[in-house]
């Protein structure tokens, strides 16, 4: 540790803090009056997704360890919980979430933000993209070896839509931000 879901989870905190940079320069600049209000309410959800996604980055590597610790202990009659398996889903799981919802900000933030900015809000929906697919693997590992089928089932039918639609989004964010390139 840490692995893979710390990594994304940092890689997302990473994203949002390119996000609230953004909106930083865009609140109080005189160009962006319009966008100001969105821009100021941007920084505050970006910044609470980074405090976030900064503690799954421990949580992570935690509920890893147990999990790690449960599979040692774990003999040929006594298989490993359910329970250590879901713990350590938990944190990209989360990732996942904050990631979807990040993301559907910086789609604001390109419309709104300082657009001297706009090649930061662009690396921002790169990184949640990636972050999301990146968590998403990790959450999928852990569900093979769920026996709670209706568990496993809820959170299939959360993530599957995302996976979806996360793509489209960050192509929609990339194509705003290539106008203003342009």
């Amino acid at each position: 540790t840490p692995g893979g879901g710390s990594a994304a989870a940092l890689s997302a905190a990473i994203a949002t803090a390119l996000m609230s940079m953004v909106a930083n320069y865009t609140v109080g600049n005189p160009k962006y009056k319009a966008g100001e209000e969105k821009a100021a309410d941007i920084l505050i959800k970006a910044e609470n997704y980074r405090a976030d996604l900064q503690r799954l980055i421990d949580k992570d590597v935690e509920t890893y360890e147990k999990l790690s610790k449960g599979i040692s202990d774990a003999g040929k009659d006594s298989p490993v919980p359910d329970q250590l398996y879901k713990d350590a889903m938990s944190p990209p799981f989360e990732t996942c979430m904050i990631t979807s919802e990040a993301l559907k900000l910086c789609k604001e933030l390109a419309l709104c933000g300082n657009k001297n900015l706009i090649t930061d809000t662009a690396i921002a929906a790169i990184l949640l993209e990636d972050a999301f697919f990146s968590a998403k693997f990790n959450v999928y590992i852990n569900l093979k070896y769920i026996k709670d089928i209706d568990f496993v089932g809820n959170i299939h039918k959360v993530l599957a839509p995302l996976e979806e639609s996360m793509p489209e989004l960050k192509e929609e964010i990339l194509e705003k931000c290539e106008e203003v390139i342009r």
